[in-house]
C-alpha cells in the first residue's frame, strides 16, 4: 500500500519544495532547483574529499548518487559503521546544510545487505530511499530511481519481474503528466570509455524499458563523467569519479565527453520540458562539458 500511495503522488507543477516533496511553507521554483549527480564515493580517498568538498561549496539543492556507496561490500545493516565512516562523516558539510541525498544503490551495494539502505533512509530525513526502485516527482519533472544490480548478476533473475511491473505501471500513470523523464541507476548501457557494454539480460531490460521510453539516463559505475550522446532518443550521462576515478580512452571520443577528473554532474531546466547540464571540476568548482537535453516526458 505505501508503494501504491508513493507510485500515484503528484505534486503541484507550479512550485515545489527543494527535497521534492510537497510542503506547507516555502517553496521553490522548478527553475530555481539545481540536480546534482555523484556516484563511486564508496572509499576514504583525497578524491571522495576533494568531491565532497566541491559539492558541500555548490549551489546543489539535492544530490542523486549513483550507486557504489560503501566500497568494497556495502553495509551489514542499518547500523554498520561503514556507513557512518565511509559516508555520513564524509558528507558532514553537505548534510549540515539540510542538503538531500537520493540514493540508488551499486553492484557493491549488494555484496552484504541493501536492505540496510532502506532502514537508514527511515531515520534520516535527509536520505531518501524508500526502496529498491521508486518513483520522486519535481513538478513535471519525473525521476525513475531503478535497480540494475539484478539485471547484471544472473542469481537475481527472481526479482526482476516485479520492478519491470512496477516501472511499467509507473510509466503508464505518469505519461500524461511528465514533461521530462530522468531513470537514475548504476549501470550505463554502453560506454566509450575502458568498461564494455552492459551484460546481455541487463541491455534488454535497458533497451526495453528506458532507451526509447526515457529522455536521458543517468549512472555510474564506469567511473569517469561522461557524455555519451544519444540512443533511441535518450541521452545517456555518466557521473562516477567520486572517490576512484580511472577508465577514460586514451583519445577523446568525436562529438562525446568521457574524462577521470573527479568531479559531479549539475543540471538545471530551463522549462519544463529543457535540461542544461554541465560536468563541474572538484578540482576548481569549474564547468568542464556543458550541453542540454529537449525531452519528451514519457513514450512508453
Amino acid at each position: 500500500m505505501k508503494l501504491l500511495i508513493q507510485l500515484i503522488l503528484v505534486l503541484s507543477i507550479t512550485t515545489i519544495s527543494a527535497d521534492g516533496h510537497l510542503g506547507s511553507s516555502e517553496k521553490t521554483k522548478l527553475e530555481d532547483l539545481v540536480f546534482c549527480f555523484v556516484g563511486d564515493t564508496g572509499e576514504l580517498t583525497d578524491t571522495q574529499s576533494l568531491v565532497a568538498k566541491s559539492l558541500a561549496q555548490s549551489d546543489c539543492s539535492m544530490i542523486w548518487h549513483t550507486g557504489d556507496i560503501i566500497y568494497p561490500s556495502g553495509i551489514e545493516d542499518a547500523n554498520d559503521p561503514e556507513f557512518n565512516n565511509k559516508f555520513l562523516v564524509p558528507f558532514k558539510e553537505i548534510l549540515n546544510k539540510d542538503i538531500p541525498f537520493y540514493l540508488t544503490l551499486g553492484n557493491h551495494d549488494y555484496k552484504k545487505d541493501p536492505s540496510g539502505y532502506i532502514e537508514i533512509a527511515n531515520k534520516n530525513p535527509l536520505i531518501n530511499y524508500p526502496n529498491n526502485f521508486y518513483v520522486e516527482e519535481f513538478g513535471p519533472v519525473c525521476f525513475f530511481a531503478l535497480d540494475t544490480s539484478i539485471f547484471d548478476k544472473l542469481y537475481f533473475f527472481y526479482k526482476r519481474r516485479g520492478q519491470i511491473n512496477w516501472l511499467n505501471t509507473a510509466v503508464d500513470s505518469l505519461k500524461e503528466e511528465c514533461q521530462f523523464s530522468i531513470g537514475v541507476a548504476h549501470h550505463p548501457l554502453f560506454s566509450s570509455g575502458d568498461r564494455e557494454k552492459a551484460s546481455p539480460q541487463l541491455a534488454t531490460f535497458l533497451e526495453k524499458h528506458v532507451f526509447g521510453v526515457m529522455d536521458m539516463y543517468i549512472t555510474g559505475h564506469n567511473h569517469v563523467l561522461a557524455d555519451e550522446g544519444d540512443f533511441l532518443g535518450t541521452t545517456q550521462l555518466i557521473s562516477a569519479t567520486g572517490s576512484l576515478p580511472g577508465g577514460s580512452p586514451e583519445k577523446a571520443p568525436e562529438n562525446k565527453f568521457n574524462v577521470e577528473t573527479p568531479g559531479f554532474l549539475k543540471l538545471r531546466f530551463a522549462t519544463p520540458n529543457e535540461a542544461n547540464y554541465e560536468f563541474i571540476s572538484a578540482v576548481d568548482g569549474k564547468s568542464i562539458w556543458a550541453n542540454s537535453k529537449k525531452g519528451l516526458g514519457l513514450r512508453p
